[in-house]
């Protein structure tokens, strides 16, 4: 049933549908002309609705946090001897691992000392993309449908991450972060200095500092925006493609019937090997994502620490000038050889 449907409108599962005929609440938009279906706008009305995709949402937000709830508690130490600190269960050591890679091989190498102070939304943000990438690949509503032969089932499910407003909060609670450790970390001065490293100062740097300004922070604006359209088209495009791939076998149908049963069995094999890819690229992009939001709150909390990386470094050089203008090679006695 999946197949089918995703053959005749490749497009029908991977836009959100709402759960429910009657609307919650309604506000006026615009005009009475203005008609966007997939946002739920008609004659300039927008009626919100509980779609698949904010089911799903709410899905992974919860299924996030029964799970670490168990794996913190399996982490936890627990009884006498070392076999306390053991972590309890293969799902829980699985986590564990991934929780210390993301730690140590993401946030250390870029945040430093500041790695333990915000682990835990870095966590929280991998994980919730991660488990909403995953539960999209599952077919709920079909696998509901079939159970209870109910039609209006078969949207239940979908990817969360496939809608462009679930991504676009994403992005602007990266930005937020970016913003709120920036200036929590460098003091509200130094953080604006960053986007113009000429200075204030000098009036004649002002013709090239004011557009650099602007640039920068239009710059980190379009880093965000990036993180939500990658993350958007990846996840919408891997569904749109096995929906087109599976629509071959009923094009092989109309043609052909002993043509069909190649066709089919070539596209299973197809498709397993692409829900595989795709599971690939559900790891692939909520690591990227979490990488890239890692990468952009260093470029704005370690300002201060490089320059006096850079202070103590030049006083070192010096100092070790110093000690070598005091050292006198002649007076040095060397050690006598062993006999």
């Amino acid at each position: 049933m999946k197949f089918i449907l995703a053959a005749a409108d490749p497009l029908s599962h991977v836009l959100p549908h709402k759960l429910h005929e009657d609307h919650l609440f309604k506000v006026n938009v615009g005009s009475k002309d203005t008609d966007i279906p997939a946002l739920f706008i008609k004659d300039g009305v927008y009626e919100f609705f509980i779609t698949n995709h904010l089911a799903m949402s709410l899905f992974a937000a919860v299924m996030v946090l029964l799970t670490f709830g168990y794996v913190a508690a399996r982490v936890r130490p627990s009884g006498p001897g070392l076999d306390a600190y053991k972590t309890k269960g293969r799902l829980a050591q699985l986590f564990e691992t991934m929780c210390t890679f993301i730690r140590d091989e993401v946030v250390r190498p870029n945040l430093g000392p500041l790695t333990d102070k915000y682990i835990y939304y870095i966590w929280t943000v991998f994980f919730f993309v991660l488990f909403a990438n995953v539960l999209g690949l599952i077919p709920i509503g079909y696998i509901l449908q079939s159970l209870t032969g109910n039609t209006h089932l078969s949207h239940w499910g979908g990817t969360a991450t496939g809608n462009l407003s679930l991504n676009v909060m994403l992005a602007l609670c990266s930005f937020i972060a970016i913003l709120f450790i920036g200036i929590r970390e460098t003091g509200l001065k130094t953080f604006l200095a960053h986007f113009n490293p000429l200075g204030w100062d000098d009036p004649k740097m002002l013709v090239i500092g004011i557009p650099l300004y602007v640039l920068e922070w239009m710059g980190l604006l379009i880093k965000c925006t990036v993180l939500a359209m990658r993350l958007f088209g990846t996840m919408m495009a891997g569904h749109l493609v096995i929906a087109a791939f599976v629509g071959l076998v009923f094009l092989a149908r109309e043609s052909s019937h002993s043509l069909a049963y190649g066709v089919e069995v070539m596209v299973i094999i197809g498709g397993i090997m692409l829900t595989l890819l795709e599971l690939f690229i559900c790891f692939l992009q909520a690591f990227i994502f979490t990488f890239l939001t890692v990468l952009f709150i260093s470029m704005v909390a370690h300002e201060h620490e490089h320059e006096h990386e850079h202070e103590h470094d030049a006083l070192g050089d010096e100092g070790q000038m110093d000690v070598d203008k005091l050292i006198d090679p002649s007076r040095i006695t060397p050690m006598p050889s062993p006999s």
